[in-house]
């Protein structure tokens, strides 16, 4: 039996209603608010959250959008002019709890004036981000993909140079997530499928994972038995309140379980055609799932079998988890969707050389290389 480890220092709160907690974890502090602008309204008008802005000092940075850039960031960080926060909090999607990281990282260097640092120097010197003293961060999603309110990863993108940098240590870690669905209940059709396929695949990939453990598959199973009864339903008739829920717990277990395995494959091709064409992250990741899948399943070291024991029943063998991925793949037009803003294989196929990035690609189960990408890309876009 192999050796391995676990931990996530992460204190959740699950349930309608959760972010009641807030009041009693922050009351009287000064808060430094990471949202959108549309993250600033829906905070403002919600009955609860709005209760914080009486009794407490805030600082909002409403200015957060997807796919955060260096020098978004490094504006943010220039502006807030040494303005210490006792705590920070994050309130939003994976772009906003990401961005909220990287700042209280910064925040909590040991340097006597923070809006001196670089960005660009943090993420060429990891050791700046070990020498941080972290400010508390709570997280409140309000989309059900990324799972970033529980993992030490934090991404960040080069916009023109098309590249995309990851943060990663345990000091990115938030304190605290608070994971109400309450907060999930409006969110727009594109922006849950996105966000859905996201926490699918990312318990996808931790299953076909090299880092996999015992903890971690039975997190992303339960993951994946959630994400695919509730996401057709969302995106169908908007789901009810459990279908709400069910996305909201399966991605919060998709990310307990990458905190410790982080992606693999299939994240490591959507890079680029997130940076060059826009895909939506999570349709990007989603559109190899299937194809990746098939290459795993050739090197099957047994857990596929308990995988589909857990997953479906006694006795199904695991071709039929193939038929899963394949069935929820079609239901929601992920090839289409795609085809359709990259425009053409010949594209897609010259980014080969960019979707190999070594720490994501060699945690798949399976050993890679760039032939296997393209057949990868040729049968996610024609099959």
């Amino acid at each position: 039996m192999m050796r391995w480890s676990f931990f996530n220092p992460v204190h959740v709160h699950f349930g309608r209603g959760s972010r009641r907690i807030l009041f009693d974890e922050i009351a009287g502090k000064h808060c430094l608010i990471v949202c959108t602008v549309r993250g600033r309204k829906q905070f403002c008008e919600d009955p609860l959250m709005k209760g914080l802005l009486d009794n407490n000092e805030i600082t909002w940075i409403d200015s957060i959008s997807a796919n955060p850039s260096i020098n978004s960031l490094q504006f943010v960080i220039d502006r807030l002019n040494s303005k210490m926060p006792d705590v920070v909090v994050a309130f939003g999607g994976g772009s906003v709890i990401d961005s909220a990281k990287i700042l209280k990282v910064v925040l909590s260097t040991p340097s006597n004036s923070f809006e001196n640092i670089l960005l660009s120097e943090m993420l060429m010197n990891p050791s700046l981000i070990r020498q941080a003293n972290p400010v508390q961060l709570y997280a409140l999603p309000t989309t059900s993909g990324t799972g970033s309110e529980v993992t030490p990863f934090a991404t960040i993108w080069d916009h023109e140079k098309y590249k995309k940098y990851s943060l990663s240590d345990g000091n990115v870690f938030p304190y605290m997530a608070v994971v109400d669905p309450d907060l999930t209940d409006k969110l727009p059709t594109e922006v849950a499928l996105s966000c859905g396929l996201d926490a699918i695949n990312q318990a996808a990939e931790s299953i076909w994972n090299r880092n996999a453990t015992s903890i971690t598959k039975n997190l992303a199973v339960h993951a994946l038995s959630l994400g695919f009864d509730a996401l057709p339903r969302i995106i169908k008739h908007g789901g009810k309140h459990d279908d709400w829920d069910a996305m909201a717990e399966c991605s919060l277990f998709a990310g307990m379980a990458i905190s410790q395995t982080r992606t693999a494959l299939c994240h490591s091709i959507s890079y680029p055609i997130t940076a060059h064409y826009g895909v939506p992250h999570g349709l990007a990741c989603a559109f190899t799932m299937p194809s990746v899948l098939k290459l795993n399943l050739r090197a099957d070291d047994g857990r596929f079998g308990q995988v589909a024991e857990q997953l479906l029943a006694r006795g199904i063998g695991t071709g039929d988890i193939l038929s899963l991925f394949e069935e929820l793949y079609e239901r929601l037009s992920v090839r289409q969707r795609v085809r359709s803003a990259v425009g053409s294989l010949e594209g897609l196929l010259s980014l080969i050389p960019q979707m190999y990035t070594p720490e994501r690609a060699n945690n798949n189960l399976a050993p890679i290389d760039e032939t296997d990408i393209e057949q990868i890309l040729r049968s996610s876009w024609n099959n």
